[in-house]
């Protein structure tokens, strides 16, 4: 075994992968799970009017009704930013999620540090036809790492793919 010094020109750096795009129909989910969200909220709002001895109950909801409605429009119009910096790779030893605009990150996970690997889907995305990967890393405290949006052949094609790659790092 060696332990050679490593040149920083010559490592492959996370920002120039080519990410994996995630399903067109995945900015449909989120916007459908946006939407929904909102409404329950401004649904919930609409209780302050039954609270009599409150002097100002109307004006509150109506001004409470505007602030979810002006923060699900941006919201709204954020979504397909959000969905197009969304996306995933899958290297030699590791995957790598890359998510979030106003808070980007990229969670790199190497395959010898992956304890689970299963696949999900929730009312919405099993309306659209989507599953989800769930990978538990040991070193991220059992934390899972979600990557959406996948269809169930590439679902099933990543989770195969981990497992192998799983098997091989452990030889």
């Amino acid at each position: 075994m060696t332990n050679r010094q490593l040149n920083f020109e010559n490592i492959d750096k996370v920002e120039n992968l080519n990410y994996t795009p995630l399903e067109k129909k995945y900015l449909k989910v989120q916007t459908v799970k946006t939407i929904l969200v909102y409404i329950i909220f401004m649904g919930l709002t609409l209780l302050f009017l039954l609270a009599e001895e409150f002097a100002y109950r109307v004006v509150t909801t109506i001004g409470i009704e505007c602030v979810f409605l002006t923060a699900m429009i941006v919201n709204l119009f954020l979504l397909p930013k959000a969905y197009s910096y969304k996306g995933f790779a899958i290297r030699e030893h590791d995957i790598t999620y890359r998510s979030g605009i106003i808070f980007p990150s990229v969670i790199t996970i190497p395959f010898c540090k992956i304890q689970q690997v299963s696949i999900r889907q929730n009312p919405i995305t099993r309306i659209f036809g989507l599953y989800a990967i769930d990978i538990v890393n040991g070193a991220q405290m059992l934390e899972a790492t979600s990557i959406p949006g996948l269809t169930e052949e590439k679902a099933n094609d990543i989770k195969a793919l981990i497992i192998e790659s799983i098997r091989n790092e452990n030889k």
